[in-house]
């Protein structure tokens, strides 16, 4: 596991995300760094459909830092 998903419990954001995040910087933990702090449109909506596998899970079940579970709201998807 990387430095970056071990540091879900500081950044108050759930595994699952950290997960997603990290696979969408493809391990590079900078890039992951810039993703988690300001993440493009395409980056949240990839994230948001790995985290909740399409549809399937609800997006409040999860929470990422400040936005904690509104988080998909807070970046344009909806609940």
């Amino acid at each position: 596991m990387t430095s970056f998903i071990e540091s879900a419990n500081s950044r108050e954001t759930s595994k699952e995300i950290m997960e997603a995040i990290n696979w969408m910087a493809t391990g590079n933990e900078a890039e992951a760094v810039r993703i988690w702090e300001d993440p493009t449109e395409a980056e949240a909506l990839a994230i948001w459909e790995r985290v909740t596998k399409n549809g399937l899970l609800q997006a409040d079940e999860f929470c990422w830092g400040a936005a904690g579970s509104s988080w998909a709201a807070a970046l344009g998807l909806g609940k």
